[in-house]
């Protein structure tokens, strides 16, 4: 036979074997479906369907079709070798071991198989040749995984409306069809604290491929009388082939605040502090710092003890108007976490004329008393030492006049002496 008909002899069964394999564009596989992080065996089949040849050092290479491809499926095993196929409609297959990288997302790989052989008939063999069947696919079922990545509310008070907006992601392999998030507020201790108004609990998400992302937008009230403390909001996400549990944290933080007043008493000034705030505040202290529209006579600063919520006491201080309306005021106190805080506030106050001159009039009293007090202490000790002072005084001009004393005795003397 001429070197022509050997060849076309030889491209009759490449032929019938391209065919054949294409047939079936998917691979078979070891079990279905295939997930990210399988490891599997996959098969060829190749079949001769060429009349009157045989094949012989027959192999076969499964390749990845693409990058994508190449990056998501690792070929473990990348060569079948299946020897000779001599009898016509003869069956070999050829095994592949892969495995699926774990993050390889949801989709249909493609691979092409290189099978390499030769044609014998009864003239002689051949050389090698190579046909390449392309776009055989291998499907991969991903994993979705919904999870919330974002919220817009973690800390809310007693008796406040609050816009809540969640942000969802599927973060798996898999597409998640047509989901839904129900928001259970229902959920045992929970129906006396929240309550989502203008909408109902449930919320469509859609389809989520792997990567996508989506967000939804109620409004949440929380209940004045709330205990402050970490709800935990259970929040279902469910679909066509998903379903998985995730929870809503809020911290209900209770305010802490106060309200003042105040009341004239003689010349005192008596502050009273109310805890108008839902959580206890303790080891309260009150205090007036210097400013210039009021004078404190004594402690600026009293201490004024724990107070719940709802409880209020006084504290009495020795104030005086100089000017202007509003009184600064600053309360220290620990709260609930046991934190010190300091929080300041102002106090419209006008005193009566007596008060207002309390400060000056005080201060002149005290000062004149203190003079006067002097003074008379001086008097009673000089008047202490007056006797002694005076025997000193006498006891000085005596010594300093005794010579004169003794020369008027001693003429004295002489004088009765000559009488006689």
């Amino acid at each position: 036979m001429s070197s022509i008909g050997k060849c076309i002899v030889l491209l009759i069964p490449l032929l019938f074997l391209q065919a054949a394999a294409a047939s079936n564009e998917y691979l078979i596989t070891e079990h279905e479906p295939v997930y990210p992080g399988d490891t599997l065996f996959v098969w060829v089949p190749i079949k001769n369907i060429g009349y009157g040849t045989w094949w012989t050092d027959t192999t076969v290479r499964l390749v990845p079709a693409n990058n994508a491809t190449d990056k998501a499926i690792h070929v473990l095993d990348n060569q079948a070798v299946l020897g000779s196929i001599e009898d016509w409609n003869d069956i070999r297959t050829a095994k592949f071991k892969i495995h699926i990288d774990q993050n390889a997302v949801e989709g249909e790989y493609e691979f092409n198989i290189y099978v390499t052989t030769k044609g014998k008939d009864g003239s002689g063999s051949s050389q090698p040749t190579t046909v390449v069947l392309k776009d055989k696919t291998l499907v991969v079922k991903g994993i979705p995984v919904i999870t919330l990545i974002n919220t817009s509310i973690g800390t809310a008070t007693p008796g406040s409306t609050n816009e809540v907006v969640l942000k969802f992601k599927n973060e798996g392999t898999g597409t998640a069809k047509n989901l839904y998030a129900n928001i259970n507020t229902a959920h045992e201790h929970l129906a006396n604290v929240f309550t989502i108004v203008g909408s109902g609990t449930g919320f469509s998400l859609g389809s989520l491929r792997p990567g996508d992302e989506t967000e939804i937008k109620f409004n949440l009230v929380v209940d004045a009388l709330a205990q402050t403390g970490v709800y935990n909001i259970p929040l279902q996400i469910s679909g066509m082939n998903y379903s998985a549990t995730d929870y809503l944290g809020i911290s209900i933080a209770g305010i802490t605040d106060f309200e003042l007043s105040y009341q004239e008493s003689g010349s005192s000034f008596l502050l009273s502090v109310a805890n108008i705030g839902v959580n206890p505040a303790k080891a309260v202290s009150v205090e007036i710092p210097p400013q210039n529209s009021f004078g404190v006579l004594g402690s600026s600063t009293q201490v004024i003890g724990n107070l719940n919520a709802g409880d209020y006491t006084s504290a009495t201080f020795q104030v005086a108007q100089r000017g202007g309306s509003d009184m600064n005021i600053r309360i220290q106190y620990t709260d609930a976490t046991g934190m010190r805080r300091s929080i300041e506030k102002r106090l419209p106050v006008k005193l009566s004329g007596a008060m207002a001159g309390t400060a000056s009039r005080a201060t002149s009293d005290q000062h004149e008393a203190m003079h006067s007090d002097n003074r008379s202490n001086t008097s009673k000790l000089a008047a202490s030492f007056a006797p002694y002072l005076g025997v000193v005084l006498l006891g000085i001009i005596g010594f300093w006049q005794r010579k004169s004393i003794s020369g008027m005795y001693q003429r004295l003397k002489f004088q009765r002496q000559r009488r006689k």
